[in-house]
């Protein structure tokens, strides 16, 4: 029996995390396969009730964490202790014994699919997609093909499964990428020119030899603002 781990860091809106729980309550599993949730919950304790079928840790980073209407606001310090927390997630997958990592931020909802069509397509490293649209009315994705966004395609909108250059936020990895010391941790001599703890994680795994997918069959929705969480929930009445 092959054992996934779903993890990610924990601090969300409780109706947004509702909304996440009942995604994974969905997921297909394929057959020889199991899988276990695990978060780490970061100065977010009002969430810890509603956690279920989940086991869990609790972190602080002391740090607040603002969101708009529109939009998040990231600091470079809040970045890299988010890497520190995916880096506990990963640990945990070590140490427990498993053999994949499914990282799935908690403002997506996951197709009932998605774990089936990663699994399947049998990379080292491989995301599902789902498009978000920014403030400025542009649409991204959580793939691109170099340096800081550049590079996104069109052609991912079509169901496959396309080589990047970088991905993040809903990733299946296997455990030996892990082995190799990939990891979150910030690559020391670069700050600014690169953003974000998966950019770093992205750079050291193509260091190390692995190759990054993105497949494209089951998009996932991603809850981004609230407006869009209340566009979701209306959908489902």
């Amino acid at each position: 029996m092959k054992r996934i781990l779903i993890c990610a860091p924990l601090r969300q809106d409780v109706d947004v995390f509702e909304a996440y729980q009942e995604g994974l309550d969905r997921l297909e599993v394929p057959e020889g396969f199991s899988a276990d949730r695990f978060f780490v919950v970061n100065d977010c304790d009002e969430v810890i009730p509603h956690i279920r079928d989940a086991e869990y840790i609790r972190a602080e980073n002391g740090e607040a964490y603002e969101k708009t209407h529109n939009d998040h606001l990231w600091t470079l310090d809040l970045m890299w202790k988010m890497g520190g927390l995916r880096n506990m997630t990963i640990r945990k997958m070590l140490d427990g014994g498993y053999d994949y990592w499914l990282s799935a931020d908690t403002d997506i909802v996951l197709d009932p699919w998605t774990l089936y069509n990663l699994i399947q397509a049998d990379r080292d490293i491989v995301s599902e997609i789902f498009w978000t649209q920014a403030p400025s009315g542009k649409y991204w994705c959580n793939a691109w093909m170099e340096d800081q966004s550049a590079g996104m395609s069109e052609e991912w909108k079509k169901p496959g499964l396309y080589r990047v250059g970088m991905t993040g936020a809903l990733t299946l990895v296997k455990r030996k990428v892990f082995e190799a010391g990939v990891s979150y941790e910030r690559i020391p001599n670069i700050r600014q020119a690169l953003r974000g703890e998966d950019r770093h994680f992205c750079v050291r795994a193509a260091c190390a030899g692995f190759e990054m997918w993105i497949d494209t069959h089951c998009p996932a929705t991603h809850l981004y603002t609230r407006e869009l969480f209340e566009k979701y929930k209306a959908g489902r009445r």
